[in-house]
Parts: C-alpha cells; sequence; structure tokens
C-alpha cells in the first residue's frame, strides 16, 4: 500500500492517535545502557539543540482527587508538612541543576502536576526565591510563568492566584473538561462542577493575569453532540484567552482502564465535534496555534509547547518530571503506580544530590529528524533539519510529506517551508504518527504488552473497540 493510500485510508477511517505533545513517547524509555550523568547529557546537546534556549517544568505531583482518566504522575495528599518536604527537595533540585540553567536563556517556566496550585504561598514564594538566586533576570527572559490549577484549588485560594501574579505569574491552565454536571461526575470530578468552574473563571477575571487557559475533552461518557456543542458555547462566551479541544483518551494505567467499567467514545464520529469547535472558536476571533489549541491574538497561547515543538530542549524537576532534549530524553523518578513512597524517594535523593537519570530514550540524527517533523509541521523549515542530514535521510520522510500535501493536508511554501492546512491541523496526529520510527514502535508496543499483562482487568478490554492502549493500537 503506497504512504498516500495508507494515509487516506486512517483518515476514511477515522483514526484517532493520541495527541502528540512529545516524541517519542514515554512508553518507549528504557534504562540507559551505559548510564548516562546529567551534566554529559545538557553538554553534548548544546551541540545538537537548534539554539541555547531552555524551557523549565518543576513537577508537583499532588492532588486532592485523582480523575478517572488521567494516567499522570499523581498521588492524592494535602498534607502541608508533606508540601513543604517536596518544595525543599525540589528547590534543591533547581540548585543543582543551576549550571545547566545559567547555561542558557530561560523562555519558559511551567508549574504543573498534579495540582500545584494546591501549594501554598510560602512553597510558591520559595520556588521563586530559588529561581532568582539560580538565574537573577529570570523574570526579564521568561516570555511565560505557568502553574496548573483546578477550579476548586482557585475558589478555595483567590488570594493565592493574586499573590502569584503578583510574583509574576502570566498564565493558568486550569482544568475544566466539561461544562455539563454528568459528564463532569462521570469523569470522575465531581468537585469541580460546573458552577465553580464559572465562579473560578469570574474569580479569574478580576485580577490581572495575562493568560488563562482552558480545555474541553470530545467523547466522555453521556456526551453528546448537542451537549458539546453546549459547552464549547458556553466556554467561548466567558471568553478564556486560550481554549484547547481534546479527544479523550485513556490509557491501562488510567483508573477508568483497571476498573474497565467505563465506556467513551473514540471513533471518527468525534471529528464533527472537532469541527463545530474549530468553526465556533475561529469565528469568536480566535486564531488556532496547534490541532488541539486556540488562542486569542496577542494574549493567549502555549510558549512553552511551542518552543518545545520548535527543538528548544526542557529541564523537568520533580518527582515525575521528563526531561526532553535532542540528545536524550529521561526520567529520573516516576513509575506507571505514582504512590507516595516513591515521591519520598524523590525528596531523600533530591537533598543528597543524588538523583539520576533512570531511563530514557537516546537520539541519533534520524530520531532527531523524526521528532521535529512528528511535532512541528504547523511551520517548519525543512533547512532547519540539514543539521542532523535530513537530505541524506530524505528518502525516509518525503513519502510522508509528498501524501500530506496531495490529500490538500500540507503545503510547500518558498524556501523549503512547510505548513499544515486547515484540515491539515484536524488530521495533524494522523500524520504526525506516521514519523513514528520502527524501534519506537516496538518499543511501545512492549510496553502497553507488559502493562496489560500486569492488569487482567486491562487485558479482558483489549477485545473492546472503544479501548485505545499504545502506538500499536491507537495510530491508524
Amino acid at each position: 500500500m503506497s504512504t498516500k493510500s495508507e494515509l487516506q485510508r486512517s483518515i476514511d477511517g477515522g483514526a484517532i492517535p493520541p495527541f502528540v505533545y512529545c516524541y517519542p513517547v514515554r512508553s518507549s524509555y528504557r534504562p540507559l545502557d551505559p548510564e548516562r550523568a546529567v551534566e554529559a547529557i545538557w553538554e553534548e546537546d548544546l551541540s545538537h539543540s537548534p539554539t541555547r534556549e531552555l524551557n523549565l517544568y518543576l513537577h508537583v505531583p499532588f492532588c486532592r482527587y485523582k480523575c478517572g482518566f488521567c494516567n499522570l504522575y499523581t498521588v492524592i495528599s494535602e498534607d502541608a508538612d508533606v508540601y513543604d518536604a517536596y518544595t525543599e527537595a525540589l528547590c534543591a533540585d533547581i540548585r543543582r541543576h543551576a549550571p545547566v540553567i545559567r547555561d542558557r536563556r530561560l523562555r519558559t517556566v511551567y508549574i504543573g502536576g498534579g495540582t500545584p496550585s494546591l501549594l501554598h504561598r510560602r512553597n510558591f514564594d520559595q520556588i521563586f526565591d530559588t529561581l532568582t538566586e539560580v538565574y537573577p533576570n529570570w523574570r526579564s527572559t521568561t516570555e511565560e510563568v505557568a502553574v496548573e490549577a483546578t477550579p476548586d484549588s482557585i475558589v478555595d485560594r483567590p488570594d493565592t492566584l493574586r499573590h502569584l501574579i503578583a510574583r509574576g505569574l502570566t498564565r493558568v491552565n486550569m482544568g475544566i473538561q466539561s461544562l455539563r454536571p454528568q459528564e463532569i461526575r462521570e469523569a470522575g470530578r465531581g468537585q469541580a462542577n460546573e458552577r465553580t468552574v464559572r465562579k473560578a473563571i469570574e474569580i479569574v477575571k478580576t485580577t490581572e493575569l495575562a493568560n488563562l487557559s482552558t480545555d474541553l475533552i470530545m467523547g466522555f461518557a453521556g456526551q453528546d453532540d448537542q451537549s458539546w456543542r453546549e459547552s464549547v458555547d458556553e466556554l467561548v462566551e466567558l471568553a478564556p484567552e486560550t481554549i484547547s479541544t481534546y479527544f479523550l483518551t485513556i490509557r491501562p494505567d488510567a483508573w477508568f482502564s483497571k476498573t474497565g467499567r467505563y465506556r467513551y467514545m473514540r471513533n471518527g464520529a468525534l471529528y464533527e465535534r472537532y469541527d463545530y469547535a474549530q468553526e465556533k472558536l475561529l469565528s469568536a476571533g480566535y486564531v488556532q496555534e496547534s490541532n488541539v489549541r486556540y488562542k486569542k491574538p496577542g494574549r493567549g497561547g502555549y510558549v512553552q509547547k511551542v518552543l518545545q515543538f520548535h527543538g528548544v530542549p526542557v529541564l523537568g524537576l520533580g518527582s515525575g518530571a521528563r526531561t526532553y532534549t535532542n540528545t536524550v530524553d529521561y526520567i529520573v523518578g516516576g513509575s506507571a503506580n505514582p504512590n507516595l513512597a516513591e515521591v519520598g524517594d524523590y525528596i531523600r535523593g533530591a537533598n543528597a544530590g543524588v538523583l539520576a537519570p533512570r531511563a530514557g530514550f537516546v537520539y541519533d540524527d534520524v530520531e532527531r529528524i523524526r521528532k521535529r517533523l512528528a511535532l512541528d509541521l504547523f511551520d517548519l523549515n525543512l533547512r532547519d533539519l540539514d543539521r542532523y542530514g535530513y537530505r541524506e535521510h530524505a528518502h525516509l520522510f518525503e513519502p510522508v510529506l509528498l501524501a500530506a500535501e496531495e490529500l490538500g493536508l500540507l503545503t510547500r511554501l518558498p524556501g523549503d517551508r512547510v505548513q499544515l492546512t486547515r484540515i491539515g491541523f484536524k488530521y495533524r496526529d494522523i500524520i504526525s504518527w506516521m514519523f513514528y520510527s520502527p524501534e519506537v514502535v516496538r518499543l511501545d508496543e512492549e510496553f502497553y504488552r507488559e502493562l496489560h499483562n500486569q492488569n487482567s482487568r486491562a487485558t479482558r478490554l483489549l477485545g473492546n473497540p472503544s479501548f485505545i492502549s499504545g502506538l500499536s493500537s491507537a495510530a491508524v
């Protein structure tokens, strides 16, 4: 089958791969052999990254409750003593990485989770003070300082939000997912009801926050076309600066998969909901920044993700953080079964300065090319990939680009620049998965096969066509 026929078949069949927000996927990480020191990874990366810029991601794993669809590294805790101990360790980790941070121009700081907005003011002050100690002008060089929050955490602690804005916060990522009560309850987010969402947005609007980023998810149990349109319409009326729309993906390590009780929609009919959201948001004055994200011009957006897609490395610190470079992607902790004992291991290791890359993925030039193509087709100059020998390896990639162009998904501009078309945005993830290497596919299949074997309930779900696991069963 030709590449064009394969791409067309995937589109006609309504394939919905998981959103491609990184390359390769976490499931492709394996113990590094030989072991690599953090300092050596970052020193080598200077030869492979397109700029000497840096994104900083700080992971806070704590949540009040676990959403049924979530497979992120999170633990349930509201213990202030645990928060204090974790913050101390995270700041020790920042100091340990001072040479890496100082050697580059810090562009963004993202505090993600988990629900980092549960931290107290003193915790945030300690983090920001440590950043100032390590990189005194970080507020001048950073274009974006962001934190993740739930609606109820904002409603409960509005003064903390105002305090963070006074200290330089520019963006809040507030998880909404739906504005319909039944969908929210069935998603396991009983504390985040639609009234709390509206109240949280009202609170944010009384502040000077530059960018409120929100999201909606297509495919929840009980959701239909009408309830989806109602959520989209209401969120557009609330007018946050950034709105993302995702297809629901539930992986085997999420609670819904482990119980086997949750039936959700994952088929090509969801593209009609995508079309509705896209038309509604564009007509309301938003511009499309990626296949999932829309922003108000001059206000919204997600700078760290855009820079990451352009090849700017992300230094990830924290118990479940991932680091993305152009040399090795790696993690120092975290597993498929997050727990407080592992968080305790991180705290002890960070304070002792003994944390080291535990697992990762090592790039060669071909994988570096695949990474940029999988992530950055929204607007990519192929000449930027010549540093990795693109012309020599073009036969591996040009068939996909040509097929996308012939199907009207991609436009070629003078100077070897390629850009996705509006319909190309819609099917971007299908195109992106086609750039994944056979080795990444193999590692992904191996990871999820083992995860299924560890979970008999998940194994029984393999025959369920609504069940999406890893790359092999979700791509095309």
